[in-house]
């Protein structure tokens, strides 16, 4: 396979997962699980791979007396005798996916709790049944929001409305790759409950996250009293953030609160040539600053007729559509005329761009 250039990690990685599974799901005589150590160390030899995990499963079957020891509820027991392997999570987790599917619940929870499991610890206490303990063991064990997400739903689900609530009030406060998420879900959760303050802190998290016109509204809404100062905190996360993908939101929001250069400062340094955002902007700027959308509007509009571009000449007319009416709102009608005159003499070849031409007259 490596000699014809092939990727033996994207083979060997699920192929690893599955042989690990297969392992502890068999019965194997002596004799089998030697044969399948050589073949393993083997396949390692042969395709650069890392079958790691599937040996040590291999060795340590279901018997290792240090696995026994923490299934029966020894949590002083060491599962590794040196340092824990890279793979000792995932090869926990496919023990506790064969657990529950055994129903052997305190060998997983047991398990689970050793291992570090706490996302799954959590959450089987709660699908068990056992909310006061899960909730007991939040308290103490919850570190990461994936953790409190994940319990929270299910204790949702069947219908702890309140101690979900309380998770959330807990876990919307930790770090995670989930928080977005979190926070939109717990702010939905507490306004269906009524608790505005929580609806709150979660809103302003969700927005400081990945700023949205709806939860800039959510936000107000619930502020009450603050939204005065909490809007000046918003927008100037706002101003702060970098623009990858919220372009919008700071346009839809900085334009609602009347900040014309601030909305202004979003777009002018997006070259598109049909960029709504930017129509969005010089619609409303041309009456506050009509000298930029001039300015603007001629730098976008001037190359794609001077490049002959015709794919893009109604663009370039649209374009000069905002010049002509900030001409007209600076009262710079000759103005208007005589750039319009030069344009008509430089590209008057031009039949498609003259023709288009035509709608400036309206």
């Amino acid at each position: 396979m490596l000699d014809y250039g092939g990727d033996s990690y994207s083979i060997a990685e699920p192929l690893d997962s599955a042989w690990t599974e297969a392992i502890l799901c068999a019965e194997m005589s002596t004799g089998e699980i030697v044969d399948l150590q050589l073949m393993l160390e083997s396949w390692q030899d042969e395709i650069s791979a890392d079958f790691s995990m599937s040996l040590e499963a291999l060795r340590q079957g279901w018997d290792y007396e240090p696995l026994q020891q923490i299934m029966q509820g020894d949590d002083t027991a060491e599962l590794w005798e040196n340092e824990r392997p890279s793979f000792a999570d995932d090869l926990a987790l496919i023990r506790l996916q064969i657990l529950e599917r055994q129903n052997r619940y305190t060998e997983y929870l047991n398990l689970a709790l050793v291992e570090e499991m706490t996302l799954q610890y959590l959450t089987q206490l709660a699908v068990l049944g056992r909310v006061e303990e899960a909730m007991s063991a939040a308290k103490i064990l919850m570190e990461r929001a994936e953790e409190g997400f994940a319990l929270a739903k299910i204790l949702r689900e069947d219908g702890y409305l309140v101690e979900a609530l309380e998770i959330c009030q807990a876990g919307i406060n930790l770090t995670g790759n989930c928080l977005y998420e979190f926070a939109t879900w717990t702010s939905d959760l507490a306004q269906g409950l009524e608790d505005n303050a929580t609806a709150l802190t979660a809103s302003i998290i969700a927005f400081k996250i990945r700023p949205s016109f709806r939860y800039y509204g959510k936000i107000q809404d619930y502020a009450g009293e603050t939204w005065l100062t909490l809007k000046q905190d918003l927008l100037q996360t706002l101003r702060d953030q970098p623009d990858w993908g919220i372009k919008e939101a700071q346009v839809g929001i900085f334009l609602h609160e009347g900040l014309i250069d601030d909305a202004i400062r979003t777009v002018e340094r997006d070259i598109y040539y049909a960029s709504e955002l930017v129509h969005r902007v010089m619609d409303a700027a041309v009456f506050h600053r009509p000298d930029w959308v001039i300015d603007n509007a001629r730098r976008r509009a001037e190359p794609i007729m001077e490049q002959g571009k015709a794919d893009r000449y109604d663009a370039a007319v649209n374009w000069l559509k905002k010049a002509k009416a900030a001409y007209l709102q600076l009262r710079q009608k000759a103005e208007w005329s005589a750039y319009r005159s030069q344009l008509e003499a430089a590209h008057g070849r031009k039949r498609k761009l003259m023709e288009l031409f035509k709608e400036l007259n309206k």
